[in-house]
């Protein structure tokens, strides 16, 4: 997986083509992201937020172990002590033949790969033209590679792993939804000291109403596989999200800045998005409380 600069069109009033500088290294993660040397032979075990793992080498394969998901969803769990020795009784050890003699694995952020479900912290209302910035705090999910020695600059995928739990869910009418995950969290007008973790990455959305009519916030779908990934001063950002709804018939048009956003500007590239969004894409995004009877469902 190559790292260096990464040119971006800027698609604001310069348009300017704007070089950003991706992570040259794992190395400058914050802990407990990064690379793992398993050439010891002794499992490591790894904490990240509220689930630990484990990673092992033994007879020229790579092991991992993973930890009880939380009982509940814990969005700001970050235990400082360190996870046991070696996994719980009956964890079990996935494991893989690799091709040569690799002895390191990579756990690198990503975002999930579906839509998010969520609701702000307190359902608002916006009036023609208006605009309204919040903040939604992301769990990430851990990506294990494999960096293959006989190929310079490749990985493998070994695994993506949720670091918190997150239920299933529908978005939209029925006959033409969409899955999802429901997200039980806020969206928030504001970036508190406290709501950060090692775990979680802050998303700016800025929703705008062109429309002729006022519109209700009460649950929206987010579509973080469209998302960029950048870190700052040991933090995680996304690119700014601009969502602008068009009236009840037309949807919503959604875009993804694909630069860091203006609370991290020297943000350093972490992923790109799973799926790049195209320009003036549009997408159902705006849902009533009220409208299915099972957690998270929209219409």
């Amino acid at each position: 997986m190559n790292r260096g600069p990464i040119g971006c069109f800027d698609g604001g009033a310069s348009g300017r083509f704007r070089v950003m500088i991706q992570t040259d290294s794992l190395a400058e993660l914050p802990a407990p992201w990064g690379s793992y040397d398993l050439s010891s032979g002794e499992p490591r075990a790894v904490r990240i937020g509220p689930r630990d793992l484990w990673l092992h080498r033994r007879n020229g394969e790579i092991w991992l172990a993973l930890g009880p998901p939380p009982s509940g969803f814990e969005i700001r769990t970050s235990r400082d002590e360190a996870p046991p020795s070696v996994p719980p009784e009956g964890s079990g050890w996935s494991r893989w033949a690799t091709p040569s003699g690799e002895a390191k694995v990579s756990l690198r952020p990503v975002f999930p790969d579906r839509a998010l479900v969520l609701q702000p912290e307190r359902p608002f209302r916006l009036l023609p033209r208006a605009k309204a910035r919040v903040y939604v705090r992301v769990p990430l999910w851990v990506r294990v590679e494999l960096p293959l020695t006989d190929t310079p600059n490749r990985t493998a995928l070994l695994d993506e792993i949720p670091l918190s739990p997150l239920s299933d869910t529908w978005w939209g009418a029925l006959s033409h939804g969409e899955l999802a995950y429901w997200l039980p969290t806020t969206a928030r007008r504001e970036m508190r000291p406290e709501l950060w973790s090692p775990h979680l990455a802050a998303c700016p959305l800025l929703v705008t109403n062109q429309a002729s009519d006022d519109l209700q916030v009460e649950k929206l779908a987010f579509r973080v596989a469209h998302l960029s990934l950048f870190t700052a001063e040991g933090r995680f950002w996304a690119d700014e999200s601009a969502v602008t709804y068009l009236g009840e018939g037309e949807g919503a048009q959604v875009e993804m800045a694909g630069l860091p956003p203006a609370e991290a500007p020297n943000g350093r590239l972490v992923m790109g998005p799973r799926i790049p969004a195209h320009r003036g894409m549009r997408a159902r995004t705006f849902g009533r409380l009220a409208a299915f009877p099972f957690p998270g469902g929209g219409e």
